[in-house]
């Protein structure tokens, strides 16, 4: 039994994908609102830093790269008088590093081999994709604390400086109408093909001749995005603007927010446009655990375009649909 008066101190742990630290964020708020006085530390990886800083709910960002090892972990956190840890991403090491600073309430799954090591257990296979990767993470306090509320809010803001900075650093797209497409997803999630993507995109603009589109993607997924512009019709190449491998998170979000649709496989941006409540179409396959019951964005204004039921072949993703899904949004 947790006691609430005598939790401080919170640690969330968050180490893995962009995705999966966006779609912790509700947990991190209702942690806020269940220990109002209590100071709340969110662990993560570097390249989200950006993005999350100075997120309401959150009193202080701990980046894993800056601390070097197990030890100089170890040794940040017992400065830190953590008293309740929440181990969202199941790891040994931090299991033993809070076990070992005899952290009071550490909370963690129950269904793996160093559970031993967690004193308030919570038994859910994430595996199994019965339930959205939010629910599953706010179940980690909800089976402690009951009043936990299962919606899902964000509070991601940037300021009118970066909003005007971006717009110079891109010629002013930000005052174009623009349709965005984001064609990886860093391998989490089957992709809808890129000669079916080309596709779409030409029908976009053959019906949409006043809507830019904007490709998106980082460095590492260059080589696709250069195999999706080869692929587009001359005549629809004007219209298509490659920012690509050129904006850090913070500007990505901003180059979201001000777009018209938000187009995308499944991937750490499509939960950025979720977050901000953009329009959206999803390509999702259906297997669990990529399905969109785990992993669809938190959109109310999300169109999710699959395969036939007993296929993941993203190929057969319906032309008519997608484009049906662009006209609502467009018109």
């Amino acid at each position: 039994m947790i006691n609430k008066e005598e939790v401080k101190y919170i640690l969330i742990t968050r180490t893995d994908r962009l995705g999966d630290v966006i779609l912790t964020l509700p947990l991190v708020s209702e942690a806020k609102r269940i220990f109002k006085n209590a100071k709340i530390y969110f662990l993560i990886k570097n390249y989200a830093e950006e993005l999350i800083r100075d997120y309401e709910g959150i009193d202080e960002l701990v980046t894993e790269e800056s601390l070097n090892g197990f030890w100089a972990k170890f040794r940040y956190f017992k400065t830190k008088k953590i008293d309740l840890v929440i181990n969202v991403k199941p790891s040994f090491e931090q299991a033993l590093m809070f076990f070992l600073l005899g952290v009071r309430y550490r909370i963690g799954t129950g269904y793996r081999w160093y559970s031993f090591l967690y004193n308030e257990r919570v038994y859910e296979h994430r595996k199994v994709s019965m339930k959205h990767e939010s629910d599953y993470n706010l179940n980690l306090l909800k089976f402690h604390f009951p009043e936990v509320k299962s919606e899902k809010k964000f509070y991601f803001e940037y300021s009118e400086i970066e909003a005007d900075d971006l717009n110079k650093k891109i010629s002013g797209l930000l005052n174009e109408k623009y349709v965005i497409i984001h064609p990886g997803s860093g391998g989490s999630s089957k992709d809808i093909p890129v000669n079916k993507l080309s596709e779409l995109i030409n029908e976009i603009c053959s019906e949409f001749k006043n809507y830019k589109i904007v490709l998106t993607g980082i460095e590492a997924e260059r080589s696709t995005i250069v195999e999706l512009k080869n692929l587009i019709k001359e005549e629809a190449s004007d219209n298509l603007i490659d920012v690509s491998g050129n904006l850090n998170l913070r500007e990505l979000m901003v180059l979201i927010d001000k777009s018209s649709v938000f187009i995308s496989n499944s991937t750490g941006p499509i939960h950025i446009a979720g977050a901000l409540n953009k329009n959206i179409i999803g390509f999702y396959p259906n297997s669990a655990p990529m399905n969109e019951v785990r992993w669809k964005p938190l959109s109310t204004n999300s169109v999710i375009l699959k395969p036939d039921k007993n296929s993941d072949d993203m190929n057969e993703i319906s032309k008519e649909q997608f484009m049906q899904s662009v006209r609502n949004f467009l018109k």
